[in-house]
Parts: structure tokens; C-alpha cells; sequence
């Protein structure tokens, strides 16, 4: 169906575009912009067979010009001769690009140009002899055929080019968006699983308990059934932590290798970042602005890390801004007396309340709440931020609030862990 509708298409702004020409030789012998057409859908729809689209095509445009010309002049014979003969450029057009370019399994640009040539011109000579005779036919006309054949298929080249072109820069910055999105959630997995792992050290220090008191209550002589559960419990926390460990392993080992990347330079960073943010005020339908400013150039290793890091705050910070409220968050990145990185995030948000400030890195805590399922956020964002900060960049972390006004953050990573460039 789809087939169909394309040479339909095809057949019919042929037809229409017949109807732009300039007459060459005679009355009755026109160079139209048609062909340009044709051309351009020949190059577009290469699923099409050129020798059946040029039949239809073939068939609908002069008969088309056929019933313009005749219900102008009241002719049909005259009409009839004039437009009919295309029909055979149209068949010989279909018939020569078939073997020359459509069976090529070699296409490129320059095999379309010389076929459309070769093609336009010898259509045109077969018309033009059907029309006059082969004695019509001299070095002057053919030289002339050939000159119009280039520059109708320089016309078509370039109309194609141009599109083309268009299209891979549309793909490749789908592809950039779709990678930008891919590095995001990969950071998301990454923190996800080194809280994971943290997660798999406290497990075994609670199974560990859990076998000493069943050891102990056996050395102690308590009842039978504290002593069989003591140790149902230290088998059921073994076997949470094996899930764990599947649950890790099958991550890094069926999405997190797959786009494993060994460095990142840090404005690239930022710019993935910036166009995650965008999308997510986007969706939240906020009015934010996110401001990035960067005054230093390195490279990252653990970038993974620092995105979740980064990420974290400016996600926060969203949240924290109403949706009447106009926001600002501003991302500055300083290098401080030559030592340390400062990753300064700001916003104008609803700030943390006096009493909250000693416990925001606490594990459990958030401000974010439904109203209407009466969920509450799980509450480790902060708390893994900090963790990723001192124990993965051997860094720290400051904030600063005033409820009501704004709320910054800083982040402090030494130098040595970056590779400047």
C-alpha cells in the first residue's frame, strides 16, 4: 500500500510539475521542470521499480497535459500530438535508469549524476526523433539535448544532496540525544550499584551477627526454636545478598559494559547534564532556567560518578521550585588556589528549613512527598551524593540555605583527581 501511494504520488506532481516548461525546437517539443521531479522521487523511493513508476508516470502526465492543452484550445488532435510523444521519454527515462543505476549494486553520488544525464538525454532524442525524424537530428540539436540533460540533473543532484544532508544531521543529532540520555541513565545505574554494593557489606555484617547469636545460643543451651531461627534468619540475609549480587552482575554485565566509555572531558559532561535538565523541566512544566558556567577544562575518569553526583543536587533543585515560580539554577564550575575543583550549584528555590540542615545527608530524608498516593521519596539521593563525593573523590561537600530564598551547594574534589588538559 505504501508502494502504491508513493508512485501515485510520484505520477501526479509529475504531472502537475509538466505544466512548468519552456518549448525548445518546436511548439510541440518542451523541457519541463517534470523531470526534475521524477528525478528527485526516482532517488527517494528507491523501493519503487523505475520501469513500472516511469510507465505510470508515463501514462498519467501526458495524458494530463493531453486534457490541459485540449480543454485550452479545443484540438484533440493537435493537443494529442503535442503531448502523447512523451510518453516514449518517460518509457526510455524508466528502461535506461533500470539498467544503468537501479541494478548498479555500486550507487554513489556521481553514478546518479552521469545515469540522469545519459538518461534525460537519450529520452529526450528518442522523443525528439519520434516527433521530427532521425534525420532531424544533428550535433548542434544533440549537443544542445545534452546541455539540458546536465543541468536539469545537476538540478536534481543537488535538491537530493541538499536533503540528504538535512536528514543525516536530524539523525545524527537523534543520535547525540539518545546517547546524552544512554550516559544519564548509565550514571543512574552506576551510583545505583556502588550503593548497592555498600549495601551487600552491611548485609554480611548482619549475617554475621545473626550466626554468632545462633552459635551462641547453641553454646547457652536456648530453646530449640531461637536456635533454629537464629539461623533461618542468617540463611535468609546469605540469600538477599546473593540477589543482590545478581541483580549487580546483570547490570554491569548486560547494560552498564555496553557503553562503557573510559573518559569524559568535563564541558561534555555539563552539556549531557544540561540537555537531561532540560527534558526534565520540560516534563515537569516548570519555568527554570538552568544556567552552566565553566571556567576550567579536564578530563574525567569516574565520570559516572560525578554525573550522579552533579545530577543529584540539580534535580533537587528543580523540585525545590514551584511551578509559579520563575527559576534560576546555575551550575559554576571554579578551581580554588590551584588545589581543589568547586562544582557550585544554586538555586532560588523554597531553601531548607533551619532544623533540617544537620540531618539532609541523612539517610531517610526528604522533603519529597505525594499528596496524592501519600508516598514519600526514599530519601538516598543526598545521602549517596555525599557518599560518592568522600569516598570515591576523597572530597566534600558544604550547603548553604535560606528558606524562602535559596539554597547552594558545593562540592570540593581535589585536582589530582582529574587529568587536566
Amino acid at each position: 500500500m505504501k508502494k502504491i501511494k508513493r508512485a501515485l504520488l510520484t505520477a501526479g506532481c509529475v504531472s502537475i510539475g509538466s505544466q512548468l516548461y519552456i518549448n525548445v525546437f518546436s511548439d510541440d517539443f518542451i523541457i519541463a521542470l517534470a523531470v526534475v521531479i521524477f528525478g528527485v522521487c526516482l532517488h527517494f523511493f528507491p523501493e519503487l521499480n523505475p520501469i513500472k513508476l516511469s510507465f505510470l508516470t508515463g501514462i498519467c502526465s501526458p495524458n494530463f497535459r493531453f486534457l490541459v492543452l485540449w480543454t485550452a484550445s479545443g484540438e484533440w488532435n493537435k493537443s494529442a500530438a503535442a503531448a502523447l510523444p512523451d510518453m516514449i521519454f518517460y518509457f526510455v527515462f524508466g528502461i535506461l535508469y533500470f539498467l544503468l543505476y537501479y541494478k548498479n549494486p555500486n550507487k554513489n553520488y556521481t553514478l546518479f549524476w552521469t545515469t540522469l544525464v545519459l538518461c534525460d538525454a537519450l529520452s529526450n532524442t528518442a522523443e525528439l526523433s519520434f516527433m521530427n525524424g532521425l534525420s532531424y537530428m544533428n550535433p548542434t540539436v544533440i549537443g544542445t539535448l545534452f546541455t539540458i540533460a546536465m543541468v536539469r540533473s545537476t538540478m536534481i543532484l543537488t535538491v537530493c544532496l541538499s536533503v540528504d544532508h538535512y536528514k543525516s544531521l536530524l539523525k545524527r543529532e537523534e543520535h547525540e540525544l539518545r546517547y546524552k540520555k544512554l550516559m544519564v541513565m548509565a550514571a543512574v545505574f552506576d551510583s545505583e550499584v556502588y550503593f548497592m554494593k555498600k549495601g551487600i557489606v552491611e548485609i554480611e555484617d548482619v549475617m554475621k551477627k545473626a550466626y554468632l547469636l545462633h552459635q551462641k545460643m547453641n553454646n547457652d543451651s536456648f530453646p530449640k526454636e531461637f536456635q533454629v531461627l537464629t539461623l533461618d534468619i542468617a540463611k535468609d540475609v546469605h540469600e538477599i545478598k546473593k540477589g543482590y549480587i545478581r541483580v549487580i552482575k546483570g547490570l554491569q554485565d548486560n547494560f552498564l559494559t555496553d557503553i562503557e566509555i573510559t573518559s569524559l572531558n568535563i564541558r561534555d559532561l555539563v552539556n549531557i547534564l544540561a540537555t537531561d535538565i532540560a527534558e526534565l523541566i520540560k516534563h515537569q512544566n516548570k519555568h527554570v532556567e538552568f544556567i552552566t558556567r565553566i571556567y576550567s577544562n579536564f578530563i574525567v575518569r569516574e565520570h559516572y560518578f560525578l554525573m550522579s553526583i552533579l545530577r543529584n543536587i540539580v534535580v533537587n533543585a528543580v523540585d525545590a521550585i514551584s511551578y509559579e515560580k520563575e527559576g534560576t539554577i546555575s551550575l559554576e564550575l571554579f578551581k580554588l588556589e590551584g588545589k581543589l575543583y568547586d562544582f557550585r550549584i544554586t538555586d532560588n528555590g523554597t531553601g531548607i528549613r533551619k532544623d533540617d540542615m544537620d540531618i539532609i545527608f541523612a539517610s531517610g530524608y526528604s522533603t519529597k512527598f505525594d499528596g496524592a498516593t501519600g508516598d514519600i521519596n526514599r530519601g538516598l539521593g543526598l545521602t549517596l551524593v555525599k557518599d560518592l563525593v568522600e569516598e570515591q573523590f576523597k572530597g566534600s561537600i558544604t550547603v548553604e540555605s535560606q528558606e524562602g530564598m535559596y539554597t547552594r551547594f558545593d562540592v570540593f574534589i581535589p585536582v589530582a583527581c582529574f587529568e587536566e588538559n
